[in-house]
């Protein structure tokens, strides 16, 4: 069995946070809107270059696929 670590755990819950603001009506696929909405001080260009890394990560990749495929099924009014 894998442990998990706090650290690994917090990098978790933060990229999911992260997908569910990138895929908001608020940022509206736009990945350094997502990222200051998460890390409100950061600065604009290392907000685009984090979003950018996160953004090719299989892991998020693989989760936002997934919750994509959830949002399929509903119709939105």
């Amino acid at each position: 069995m894998m442990a998990i670590t706090i650290s690994t755990f917090r990098g978790m819950i933060q990229e999911n946070s992260f997908i569910c603001y990138y895929l908001s009506e608020e940022c509206y696929r736009n990945g350094t809107r997502a990222y200051l909405k998460l890390h409100p001080t950061a600065k604009y260009q290392s907000a685009k270059a984090s979003a950018s890394r996160l953004l090719k990560k299989p892991s998020v990749k693989q989760a936002m696929k997934h919750k994509l495929d959830k949002m399929k099924g509903v119709n939105i009014c």
